[in-house]
């Protein structure tokens, strides 16, 4: 655009009288007349400027589904107003709110924690591409065969980053992805990491004063990693804006249809909710760490090696848990009781009196909570197997 000078030399002034002044006069006349003129096309250039840029905010409209494979090799339909996709019944919906998503892949990503969000993205109407260190194809935790659509070099900006868990080890490990992962977290309106995705996403230095949470079993390790984030285990998710983590496999999900209902709505998540028959809550609460069950020694613990272990019961809520089954000891359950109370004071736990012959009771505050683990051993029907129950419970609850 040309700018005006910002100061116009009109000549002397004239006076009346002079001689140069009829001169002087014309000079002065065609000046103002060209000052005029380039002020009127400069207004009848930013009129144009303004219907054109009005002509451009008009909504266009397009099937939520453009990018599915059903559609695939067909130009994306656009109309001039809302209403019903003719291909597949779908509501329209304006293509200015199709985000654009990049979700991270490499060798041994866990399978739920992208294909979960991109599940939700998809639905919502978003254009997803996978994004790897090159494009080689990757296996899933699972065995998945895929091929990348970019490498990290070449990929395109995206609205929304996701960056998965599992089998993370070469991508904390790779500079190139954590450079990749900290540009995309300035230029994108947000980075989503799922379970242990959020190990990248401190590695790459992004949780550094922010609030975040992973799988259960590793937010202790995630904090011990990472002593400048806050980790909490009680959220399917924590948004602190530009970085948001979730926990872990289908909290993955949980934290895709908020990042949905934050960029376009409640109607449109909630509608991708019940398409997916999922049971959502967008407060993000009842995380399982919550569950008693995170409480108590794991049974894995106490089975002797190579012993037959059949679990039977594994059922509780927040306050108390109980789990049970057959197992096989071929030492007597007496010296399984000893050697397990040997293993829950080496874990922090207190002996109570006894609970009788064949039974042990602990107890441990962790967190500002008391709990109570009673462990018993009952015979079973068999030679050597026995019935084993473990049962926890929050004290004053």
């Amino acid at each position: 655009m040309n700018h005006l000078p910002t100061a116009i030399d009109t000549g002397a002034p004239v006076h009346a009288g002079s001689a140069a002044s009829p001169s002087r006069a014309r000079r002065h006349t065609a000046r103002m007349m060209a000052v005029a003129c380039a002020l009127a096309l400069c207004g009848a250039v930013t009129s144009a400027a303004a219907a054109d840029m009005v002509a451009q905010k008009k909504p266009v409209y397009v099937c939520q589904m453009a990018s599915h494979a059903h559609m695939a090799g067909h130009p994306v339909a656009e109309y001039d107003k809302p209403g019903i996709c003719p291909t597949d019944g779908m509501e329209l919906i304006d293509k200015s709110q199709r985000l654009r998503v990049a979700v991270l892949i490499f060798n041994g990503v866990q399978d739920i924690d992208y294909s979960g969000p991109m599940e939700v993205f998809g639905q919502s109407g978003a254009t997803i591409f996978t994004v790897a260190g090159s494009t080689n194809s990757v296996r899933s935790a699972w065995g998945l065969q895929m091929t990348p659509d970019y490498d990290l070099e070449h990929a395109p900006q995206a609205d929304i980053v996701v960056v998965p868990g599992g089998d993370v080890g070469s991508v904390i490990r790779d500079p190139k992805a954590l450079d990749w992962t900290r540009a995309r977290a300035v230029d994108s309106r947000a980075v989503l990491s799922v379970c242990t995705g959020a190990f990248i996403m401190g590695k790459a230095g992004l949780l550094d004063g922010q609030s975040a949470t992973t799988i259960v079993g590793a937010t202790e390790q995630l904090a011990a990693m990472f002593p400048k984030a806050k980790v909490v285990n009680d959220r399917r998710y924590v948004d602190n804006g530009k970085i948001v983590t979730t926990g872990g496999l289908s909290s993955g999900i949980d934290g895709a249809l908020h990042m949905v209902y934050r960029e376009l709505g409640a109607l449109r998540a909630e509608s991708v909710a019940r398409g997916m028959e999922y049971e959502w809550r967008e407060e993000g609460k009842l995380a399982f760490g919550q569950l008693a069950a995170y409480q108590m020694p794991d049974v894995a613990e106490f089975v002797p090696k190579g012993a037959m272990w059949e679990r039977l019961i594994d059922a509780g809520d927040v306050n108390q848990w109980e789990v049970g089954g057959r197992i096989e000891l071929a030492a007597g359950s007496s010296d399984f009781l000893d050697q397990s109370a040997i293993k829950m004071g080496a874990a922090g736990w207190r002996e109570l009196p006894a609970a009788g012959k064949l039974g042990r009771s602990f107890t441990k505050t962790s967190k500002g909570k008391t709990w109570q683990v009673a462990m018993a051993i009952q015979d079973a029907d068999a030679p050597a197997v026995y019935r084993l129950t473990i049962k926890i419970k929050q004290v004053g609850a």
